[in-house]
């Protein structure tokens, strides 16, 4: 990004204290600013006033625990305002509520985010808390650059630009790493069915894909790649049918770092799959590929155009 993204964080303090500096440490290590309260926003004993240094955030997660928290003058929580706040101005958000008993009033505050179709993400502790916060990065970073694209009125021109190229770098990935593993079989000898290479370099692609909401901007491109996984899946009885030998190689890839491919055999006496089958999987995977390829390529071509 061009610019510093300010990432608020709305919460109860007193039951949330480690896990807001464990969320402040995270965002300062990939370049953003985290506003805390408790940290570095604007004091003031005007009534709301204080509440109104979300506005100047990219981004808001609120955290929901047991507590509800005191409430101010306003007649309901610091949180429960907050979220009024940017309910009502549409900063980008995400919810995440701790599975267990609530207070009432917190049963209340959960209600209205699932009336006004706010979808919320249930956790069982901080670290998963944390954990998925880092896996949803991407998705906060696309949010408040659509959001920023918004706010600045650009011509559309000027926009569809930033989105195709921010599309376009993304999908290079996965090209990348998918033509480094025709090559690396090819020249190396690893064939498909009898080694471990396509689950070593698809496998990735699919887990970045799960954690994601969404992955691009344009819908069509979305819909490929989610074909080609939807492929690979079926391929998920392999390691059942086929049992890795001791032979083995580790090879650098563009994007993934070292991978590790093994050499394979047919160990299941009754397999879940013929040979045939998981052949005709892999063909059909490079078939919607080769779609995935050719449609990144005329993204390419109309960037330039504009």
């Amino acid at each position: 990004m061009i610019f510093k993204p300010r990432i608020f964080i709305s919460s109860t303090i007193s039951e949330n204290l480690r896990i807001r500096a464990e969320i402040e440490e995270f965002f300062s290590c990939v370049g953003a600013e985290t506003m805390l309260y408790e940290r570095n926003l604007t004091p003031s004993v005007n009534a709301m006033t204080y509440r109104r240094d979300i506005l100047d955030a990219d981004f808001i997660i609120f955290i929901i625990k047991y507590n509800y928290g005191v409430k101010t003058d306003q007649g309901i929580s610091g949180t429960h305002e907050e979220f009024q706040i940017a309910l009502d101005t549409q900063i980008p958000k995400h919810v995440y509520i701790k599975l267990g008993k609530t207070q009432r009033n917190t049963k209340k505050l959960i209600d209205e985010i699932s009336g006004n179709n706010i979808s919320f993400y249930y956790y069982h502790d901080d670290a998963q808390l944390l954990q998925r916060i880092k896996e949803t990065t991407f998705t906060i970073a696309k949010e408040i650059m659509l959001k920023k694209l918004e706010s600045t009125q650009l011509p559309k021109t000027s926009i569809k630009k930033l989105s195709v190229n921010y599309d376009y770098k993304r999908a290079l990935d996965i090209i990348m790493i998918i033509d480094a593993l025709n090559y690396i079989s090819r020249d190396w000898g690893f064939d498909f069915i009898d080694s471990t290479i396509f689950d070593a370099f698809i496998e990735p692609i699919a887990m970045e894909r799960s954690h994601q909401k969404w992955m691009f901007i344009d819908r069509k491109l979305e819909d490929i790649l989610d074909e080609m996984l939807s492929i690979y899946q079926r391929f998920s009885n392999h390691g059942i049918d086929f049992t890795s030998t001791r032979t083995h190689r580790t090879v650098n890839v563009p994007v993934l770092g070292q991978v590790t491919v093994s050499n394979c055999s047919l160990t299941n006496s009754s397999p879940t799959m013929s040979r045939d089958g998981y052949r005709n999987i892999i063909d059909e995977f490079f078939r919607i590929y080769d779609e995935f390829k050719q449609y990144v390529e005329r993204m390419r071509v109309f960037s330039d155009s504009l």
